[in-house]
């Protein structure tokens, strides 16, 4: 019988064979049937194999090298056709965003009624399509022109936005006023009395609502009005009262008592002073003063010098209170376009600063509410028959002014919104007229035409969308 041939066995027969077959080994032993293989053949044969397959790796490792080296080539003449190509092309120039507007020709006076928009086209034939409104800023050019205002200026700004609707200016008397909304060459008043009540609300928790006995203040600020007298202190109010009147010796009180001279020109810079405001066209930087001395400090917080304001700025104040605290970049430019019309730039709102919190920001606009409706500019909101009852409007006024040469200045500084309409983010608005001893306009006459304007308008077109929509 047959020995049954082992595993190993066949392994053996198959390498010699292949070997055999493959490299043609000459004088392999033919082995016979349960013939146990030498070791040294074993190994011959393993050696073998392992050429085999070295040679067969070299082998395909050299084609695929050729294939990438013949991949790379036709890279290199295909880049090189296209440099070729795009060569013969003149190179296509973007025109590029000003970094300096005036210097690019921007001058709002030069701008066109295009449509409900006003656009000027720069003198490189490039467009830009202003934030302001056309019938808005021209009933506001007019009415500062008509009633000869020697230096006067309106500004109403979307709070929400920080875009400018109207910067209406007008100045007769030389050029030192020159672009009049712009310069803070006035006091700031009883304006910087928001600052005031911001610190005091926000910064030392003082209860809006917790009376104060004062007396004095009217015209000015003694040490005694500053610092209380027990048997001349017979008159009583709180922050509100003190704001919708102006109380001059109570916010001074206040201050004297719970405000240093860093905490106050800390508030202060919070609300913009000191600060470079980002705006296409230049601003004059509203400058807020430390003031060290405890008394001068207390008049200084309660309107009486050592700050001045320009009339965006306050505008930008007054659309912080408006906008929850959070003060908005103001912009005069919606879009700008190139010769050819393409757009290169459109406008985005942007956070310029967060001045308080929103509780301080409802907390004041509440407050300053009595302002308008039985306050200081009651005459020109409340009290005038033609504003409109729809509109409730919340904001603070000032009065101060130079000796040399005499020049009044009169503030109103706030924002606006309409009680009916829902959703209505309401109009931010600053005021600022001055005059010669012959009174012509005064500042919150012009906050309030500017303001009854802006929602007259606003009314004429909703109802013209509204009947556009009922005639469908």
């Amino acid at each position: 019988m047959k020995k049954p041939i082992s595993g190993r066995d066949r392994v053996w027969t198959t390498m010699v064979t292949t070997a055999a077959l493959t490299f043609g080994v000459v004088g392999a032993t033919v082995m016979t049937a349960g013939a146990s293989p030498p070791v040294q053949e074993v190994e011959r044969a393993q050696q073998v194999a392992e050429r085999a397959a070295a040679t067969d790796g070299a082998v395909r490792t050299l084609r695929l090298s050729a294939a990438r080296e013949e991949a790379q080539a036709q890279a290199r003449q295909r880049a090189e056709r296209l440099v070729g190509v795009a060569s013969s092309f003149e190179p296509v120039v973007f025109p590029a965003l000003p970094d300096n507007w005036v210097a690019a020709g921007l001058d709002i006076s030069k701008a066109e009624v295009v449509g409900d928009k006003l656009v000027q086209t720069l003198p490189s034939g490039a467009r830009v399509v202003l934030t302001l409104d056309p019938e808005l800023q021209s009933y506001l050019d007019q009415m500062l022109q008509a009633n000869l205002v020697p230096h006067g200026g309106v500004v109403l700004m979307e709070p929400h936005t920080g875009r400018v609707l109207a910067m209406a200016e007008n100045s007769r008397r030389g050029q030192e006023f020159d672009h009049f909304t712009r310069q803070a060459q006035a006091p700031s008043a009883s304006v910087f009395k928001i600052v005031t009540a911001a610190a005091l609300l926000e910064g030392e928790g003082v209860d809006p609502h917790q009376e104060v006995c004062y007396h004095g203040g009217t015209r000015g600020l003694t040490v005694r009005n500053i610092e209380g007298s027990p048997g001349l202190d017979n008159r009583c109010n709180d922050l509100e009262g003190a704001l919708a009147w102006s109380i001059n010796s109570l916010i001074a009180k206040q201050a004297f008592n719970n405000l240093s001279a860093d905490e106050l020109l800390a508030w202060a810079e919070r609300f913009g002073y000191n600060q470079e405001i980002p705006f296409e066209l230049p601003v004059q930087v509203s400058e807020a003063y430390r003031v060290e001395d405890p008394h001068e400090r207390a008049r200084a917080a309660a309107g009486f010098w050592h700050s001045h304001l320009s009339p965006i700025h306050g505008a930008m104040i007054g659309a912080a209170m408006a906008n929850e605290g959070v003060m908005m970049r103001p912009t005069l430019i919606d879009r700008y376009e190139a010769p050819d019309g393409t757009t290169l730039y459109e406008f985005e709102p942007t956070v310029f600063r967060e001045v308080m919190t929103p509780q301080t920001a409802r907390k004041l606009s509440e407050m300053m509410v009595t302002t308008a409706e039985r306050g200081t500019a009651r005459r020109y909101f409340g009290q005038n028959r033609l504003f409109p009852r729809s509109v409730e409007v919340s904001g603070k006024t000032g009065t101060l002014s130079n000796q040399e040469p005499f020049l009044r200045f009169t503030w109103f500084v706030g924002f606006a919104r309409h009680k009916e309409w829902e959703g209505d983010r309401g109009v931010a608005v600053a005021g600022l007229m001055a005059n010669d001893p012959a009174w012509h306009l005064v500042g919150p006459q012009g906050a309030s035409e500017g303001l009854r304007r802006y929602y007259q308008l606003a009314s004429e077109r909703r109802r013209t969308i509204d009947e556009a929509v009922a005639s469908r």
